[in-house]
């Protein structure tokens, strides 16, 4: 099935409004039975429809759900650290009953998710941490990473296509297959200036050290073998102190293991979630 349709099968965006921080959160949930859900949370260049690819494997076979963290989607832009958005995850959870669930974080929601599993941990099952690493430990108040202000200048120079190309041209050099190029560059053009600032900030600052240890749940750690965003440096050092995760390493493929061999990461997901 072409990546357009599988896109346009997606469920439709609904909207949590969380009091507490008086944010608007975007979301997707599709419901299959009254088993346990899986939540899923994107990285820095995608949203909700990253996980097209599971949202069509798992129709039929488990509920998924899958949230647009602030800035991404149709979710307010914000200020928040990522103490204050796993509040908001466990909030937006509870609005509609779920009171357990298996998580799986990529990158920027892998970081997020570290948080999430640590904090609510009645509320987490299992937890799946794919090519993330532990935050960049920056003092809170620091100025926007360089890396992060080149993205707000192209962001403000460049067509919606070209800064979507150009993001995934980055983040994936070797990429050869056409069809999963363009399904992650189409998603990549709908990052904001709010996306890169409120998705920038909320990782910089983060340090997820001191959450770790109280990870109980089963752990299992992605990698993707050909990842240049998330170096070896840095997912050891996650590593190191989460030893009681399953490690496995997906051969050849880059930053996004979920669509470049969605066939081995749903079987992952699939299998630790069993």
């Amino acid at each position: 099935m072409h990546f357009i349709e599988i896109i346009n099968q997606l469920p439709q965006l609904k909207i949590f409004k969380d009091n507490t921080y008086n944010i608007k959160i975007s979301y997707r949930y599709q419901k299959f039975n009254e088993e346990i859900p899986i939540l899923f949370l994107h990285g820095f260049n995608g949203n909700s429809k990253s996980w097209a690819y599971q949202f069509d494997y798992f129709k039929g076979r488990r509920s998924v759900i899958a949230i647009d963290a602030p800035g991404f989607g149709q979710s307010d832009p914000s200020d928040l650290d990522m103490l204050s958005i796993s509040r908001i995850v466990y909030n937006l959870l509870k609005s509609i009953n779920v009171s357990k669930c298996d998580l799986v974080g990529h990158s920027m929601g892998g970081m997020l998710a570290q948080i999430v599993a640590s904090k609510h941990s009645k509320l987490i099952n299992k937890v799946i941490l794919s090519c993330t690493h532990k935050g960049y430990a920056m003092p809170v108040g620091s100025s926007l990473r360089d890396p992060y202000k080149l993205r707000l200048e192209e962001r403000k120079q460049m067509s919606n296509k070209e800064f979507g190309q150009l993001r995934i041209q980055k983040m994936l050099p070797e990429l050869k297959n056409p069809e999963i190029f363009n399904f992650l560059s189409l998603i990549s053009e709908e990052i904001t200036e709010g996306s890169i600032k409120s998705g920038g900030m909320a990782m910089q600052t983060l340090d997820t050290t001191d959450y770790l240890s109280n990870i109980k749940q089963d752990c299992l750690i992605l990698k993707g073998s050909k990842d240049i965003v998330v170096s070896k440096e840095r997912s050891y050092q996650l590593e190191i102190l989460l030893r009681h995760a399953k490690i496995r390493e997906i051969p050849n493929v880059g930053h996004a293991p979920y669509c470049e061999d969605k066939k081995t990461f749903n079987a992952e997901v699939e299998n630790f979630f069993k």
